[in-house]
């Protein structure tokens, strides 16, 4: 008996090993699985296609007659809205890229933003989106929340926190919101010297040059080598006035970083100072082979800058404008080179989040603690379900909002209220064994609870007994087509193709609430029949959960195998 012990050890632990062996190789299957879920881009997010005045007039933009979308601004992204004079009568901005990070519930969402001359809001409309057609229809259609947007300061934005989201769409329009204050409160387009560097102004310091990068300065010849740099002060200091104006000046860089020459491009002072200051040659040599760190701490006063004879008053302000741009330049640097600060901890809390995140933690005090002794209090608590999680936050666990947040990334910041729910809801079956989610979080399980009957019916276990086991291929059927749609088309809203939209009642379609009350109907005669026979958000999780038979491949394993390999196979053709 005693000899036979240590075989029994050596068993056990080897089943053991399996059991967590084959649970790994599961999870990352399917983590390979999400990981490969293509972005749902309706179209290109660098932000450098100008929208037409046709699609700002669609999406709610009030424009004047004859107006047309003029050249962009390098500097600032910005483009110019003219008249059919070519005069700059406003300025139009896209929010894409800085927006396509801002998560709402299944993708980013783009605004076109409509300014006046001085820089101010004037309109703000959707005007592309990645999330769920209904959200995006209660996003668009609803003018009270984009009258918050009027009148913001380009260069200065007010908190994000006082805008209030639409009722219902809360994440998207939060997501849009996000998106708008990242885009603005960025560099601000010269109104005094609107002309952007051409091919023409880099010729005048490299005759070789070919080709201009018009945001970077960066010259290059026809065999595409960078040849230096050329950098006007317009749009970096334009409030410098000399004797009768601003003067607008072109640096040029070489390849080390130092200033090879300047010289005057435009100027609204008396043309015979400018024509001084422009051929004075000693006046010019004090800049030559500074770099631009060395300018922008370079104060003319303190050096004792001598003017021009002359023209004393326009020499003094070049030399200023010429500190002030470097200094600005320097700047604009220093905020494209920073890093996102968004961090986890810079979350935008609401009464809703607040809420979820009590329940979550009393379910899981319930789960795994005393608490789930209290089977009599079973009721109460399932109605706190329908009402905190279902109807008054709407933080439900889905398909679509899993692919999405796969494809894009958790909303933490706008929504760590439901972040925290689908974290919990995807870790909990496989660290702790069991379901949490389906258990004790899903308000549609809890109306499925709530509603079973007492006695199980005749029906009920003939159904059970004949078809039961061909009803529970339901589910992971409608994964896998699922995941298939999503990879041929992946804007693709899978919203509709569970009850669980329907808690958003304001915005959801009638076809889903009609889906979610047939299921509930159902549930009143078979018990559980939707959680057991077509929730394929509860198969996903059920599939994750590690017990005792987790040690064995089951087919649905093969069927996730074999779709990996066909997925990554596909990406790797497609990239090649």
């Amino acid at each position: 008996m005693n000899a036979s012990l240590p075989i029994i050890q050596v068993s056990t632990r080897t089943t053991r090993w399996r059991l967590y062996l084959v649970q790994t190789l599961r999870v990352l299957l399917i983590a390979l699985l999400l990981i490969a879920i293509p972005k749902p881009a309706t179209e290109p997010r660098d932000g450098l296609v100008p929208p037409t005045v046709d699609e700002l007039i669609n999406t709610g933009h009030s424009l004047p007659p004859d107006c047309v979308v003029g050249p962009r601004d390098p500097s600032s992204g910005l483009w110019r809205l003219e008249d059919v004079k070519g005069n700059t009568i406003g300025w139009v901005a896209r929010t894409f890229p800085d927006a396509q990070h801002a998560i709402g519930y299944r993708g980013p969402t783009e605004a076109s933003i409509l300014l006046n001359n001085d820089l101010r809001v004037l309109s703000v409309r959707l005007l592309s989106s990645e999330d769920t057609d209904e959200h995006v229809e209660a996003v668009s259609g609803s003018s009270q929340f984009f009258e918050q947007f009027v009148d913001w300061d380009w260069a200065s934005i007010p908190g994000t926190h006082s805008i209030d989201g639409v009722s219902g769409a809360t994440l998207t329009s939060l997501a849009l919101t996000e998106g708008i204050a990242r885009r603005m409160g960025g560099d601000v387009p010269s109104l005094v010297f609107a002309k952007t560097l051409d091919l023409a102004d880099a010729k005048v310091f490299f005759p070789n040059a070919a080709a201009l990068n018009a945001e970077t300065g960066g010259v290059f010849d026809a065999a595409q080598s960078l040849l230096g740099y050329v950098i006007r002060t317009g749009d970096l200091a334009d409030s410098l006035i000399g004797y009768q104006g601003p003067t607008e000046l072109l640096i040029k860089l070489n390849l080390e970083g130092t200033i090879d020459a300047v010289k005057i491009r435009t100027s609204f002072d008396n043309e015979p100072y400018v024509d001084y200051v422009r051929t004075e040659y000693g006046f010019w040599k004090r800049f030559r082979g500074m770099d631009l760190a060395t300018l922008a701490r370079f104060d003319p006063v303190a050096e004792r800058v001598e003017g021009v004879s002359g023209a004393t008053m326009t020499s003094q302000t070049v030399a200023h404008t010429l500190a002030a741009a470097a200094k600005e330049y320097q700047n604009r640097l220093a905020k494209k080179e920073r890093p996102d600060t968004d961090s986890v901890f810079d979350l935008r809390w609401s009464w809703t989040d607040l809420a979820t995140v009590t329940v979550l933690v009393l379910a899981i005090l319930m789960q795994f603690s005393i608490l789930k002794r209290f089977r009599r209090h079973r009721r109460i608590w399932l109605l706190i379900v329908v009402l905190v999680v279902g109807f008054w936050s709407g933080n439900l666990i889905s398909m679509a909002l899993l692919a999405g947040w796969s494809a894009e990334g958790i909303a933490w910041r706008l929504a760590p209220g439901l972040a925290c729910v689908a974290v919990v809801a995807t870790l909990s079956p496989i660290f702790t064994k069991q379901n949490l989610y389906c258990n004790h979080l899903c308000p549609h399980g809890a109306i499925q609870q709530l509603v079973k009957p007492r006695r199980v019916s005749r029906q009920w276990k003939w159904i059970r007994s004949h078809v039961g086991l061909r009803l529970s291929l339901v589910p992971p059927a409608t994964l896998l087509c699922a995941y298939a749609t999503l990879s041929l088309y992946p804007a693709f809203d899978l919203s509709g193709w569970e009850p669980f939209h329907a808690y958003l009642f304001r915005v959801s379609s009638w076809t889903v609430i009609l889906y979610a009350v047939v299921t509930i109907v159902i549930s009143r005669y078979l018990p559980m029949a939707y959680c057991r026979y077509a929730c394929p958000t509860g198969f996903f999780l059920s599939h994750l959960r590690l017990h005792s038979g987790s040690g064995v491949f089951r087919r649905a394993d093969f069927v996730i195998l074999m779709t990996v390999v066909i997925v990554w196979m596909a990406k790797g053709i497609s990239t090649g």
